[in-house]
């Protein structure tokens, strides 16, 4: 399996997703805010890269049928349901309908992976379910850090570092490209105080000088939603129907 890690979306082609399995990766906060909203009842998430692709894709449902959610820069988009708060896609909110959803980074990196033969999308939250669908497909992996505006993350660096520990059981091949190296690299450093580098990050801090730190604190659970946001047909959606309950 090759495999390449782009550690900001702002470069990747179509060459670079065809015929691969593909990992979006965004882990404060779009990506963590999907696989919540799938997970407590959502019908779906379409994803968009821009408002007037949100407001398009809106006027043509059933007011009730769906609800528009996402953030520009951080703040919640005046005009919408919902922010970019996993915290705020509950059951009660989100449940039957569908969330056309539209962020800065996020929904930006999954719409330039669209080509993929599987698009999925991972977090800290759901990186077990993540891997093991990485080994049952077999196929050649993309993975894709959203990064925030061009710029490298940490947080996201680290949650595909901490994919390729797993999928390489902890021993890096010597045919790693030089991102996947230092993805590898800095979740080997960083492993045994994971919390504590995340928290640091500067997203992590923005976010909670912001107040929503209960936001970053959440997003950092390790493996608490077992589910598989997968894209097919315009959508993502569960790629089984296995949800859970966690404590927010």
């Amino acid at each position: 399996m090759k495999i390449e890690v782009f550690l900001t979306s702002s470069i990747v082609s179509e060459e670079d997703v065809k015929d691969r399995t593909v990992v979006v990766i965004d882990v404060l906060r779009a990506c963590s805010t999907i696989a919540t909203a799938l997970n407590n009842g959502a019908r779906s998430i379409v994803p968009v890269a821009d408002m007037a692709q949100a407001g398009k894709i809106a006027s043509n449902l059933d007011q009730q049928s769906y609800l528009l959610g996402g953030e520009r820069d951080g703040l919640k988009i005046e005009g919408y349901h919902l922010g970019n708060s996993p915290l705020e896609y509950t059951q009660k909110m989100v449940g039957g309908r569908t969330v056309i959803f539209n962020t800065t980074n996020g929904t930006v990196a999954i719409d330039q992976a669209r080509p993929a033969e599987h698009l999925l999308i991972g977090t800290f939250l759901n990186a077990g379910r993540v891997v093991e669908f990485i080994r049952e497909a077999g196929n050649d992996l993309t993975i894709i850090c959203a990064g925030w505006r061009n710029r490298v993350s940490l947080e996201d660096t680290l949650c595909a570092g901490l994919m390729l520990y797993r999928l390489w059981d902890g021993v890096e091949p010597e045919s790693a490209s030089d991102t996947a190296h230092i993805a590898f690299t800095q979740y080997d450093h960083d492993r045994e105080h994971l919390t504590a580098a995340l928290q640091r990050c500067n997203h992590a801090r923005w976010l909670s000088s912001n107040g929503h730190q209960d936001d970053v604190d959440y997003c950092l659970q390790l493996d608490a939603l077992p589910v598989l946001p997968y894209y097919r047909d315009s959508r993502l959606i569960l790629y089984e129907d296995e949800r859970v309950e966690i404590a927010s």
